[in-house]
């Protein structure tokens, strides 16, 4: 998961792109082992870099945003 975080701090790269990176690395990383893991992470560093990002807001990542 070092990848997100890295691809969260590019500076090099614009915001959209970051954030496509993280959702699609997300992904990858949860078929990888087989378990939704990244959900909750990828929900936040997208939110950070884009506060009205809507591609975050659906089922799939507020599912584990909602257990808190």
């Amino acid at each position: 998961m070092k990848e997100l975080i890295d691809i969260f701090r590019m500076s090099e790269v614009s915001i959209p792109i970051r954030i496509r990176l993280i959702m699609r690395l997300g992904e990858a990383i949860n078929r990888e082992y087989g378990m939704n893991l990244t959900e909750e992470l990828v929900y936040e560093l997208v939110k950070t870099l884009d506060p009205e990002n809507k591609d975050v807001e659906t089922e799939r990542y507020l599912h584990y945003i909602n257990k808190k």
